[in-house]
């Protein structure tokens, strides 16, 4: 079970431990707690006026990850993981 004030790279060093284990259902729930927090970061990066976010994945292996375009860029990027700043303005946060 994970925290969810875990920041985002604790939540994927349980996924790569989860899935050095086999058995059991450990690794499908700390994958799925890493594409929840991303959902709950694209919410709040729409939130605070970023566009065309995306989740996605480099390859088939790769880590998911949520990109977007922030209100002061024209470039995409990696949104941060906000889950730090709950309830804090996060319009001018690249």
């Amino acid at each position: 079970m994970t925290n969810d004030e875990d920041p985002l790279s604790m939540l994927y060093a349980q996924c790569d431990a989860a899935s050095r284990v086999r058995g059991g259902d450990g690794e499908w729930q700390a994958h799925a707690a890493v594409l929840d927090r991303l959902a709950e970061s694209r919410r709040i990066a729409e939130a605070a006026g970023w566009t065309s976010c995306a989740i996605e994945r480099d390859g088939d292996a790769g880590r998911f990850e949520l990109f977007g375009i922030p209100p002061s860029s024209r470039l995409r990027m990696i949104v941060p993981d906000w889950s730090h700043h709950r309830g804090e303005d996060l319009t001018d946060m690249p």
